[in-house]
């Protein structure tokens, strides 16, 4: 899922025009991104940060400075590299 402080309707555009399959919460109030502790702004757009939550609500990764390109297949290795430990 993606969090952000952009407001639903501007979410909702935002996925259609990406066609991203995962819901996305809005987050106007910064509630969520403080809890994370992810709130450093760049610019005029905040930072990415991407974190990988296993079945037990524990955090089994985290990637900081996202960068889109190449960012998928990243955490796909490292999906498969948490599976292949796990056993």
């Amino acid at each position: 899922m993606g969090v952000s402080a952009d407001s639903a309707a501007t979410q909702r555009k935002f996925i259609e025009k990406f066609e991203l399959e995962f819901p996305m919460v809005p987050d106007p109030d910064r509630a969520i991104i403080e809890a994370w502790g992810v709130r450093k702004v760049l610019g005029i757009t905040a930072e990415r940060t991407t974190f990988l939550v296993d079945p037990d609500g524990r955090i089994a990764h985290i990637w900081e400075k996202v960068k889109v390109e190449g960012h998928a297949e990243d955490v796909y290795r490292v999906l498969e590299r948490l599976r292949a430990e796990k056993g």
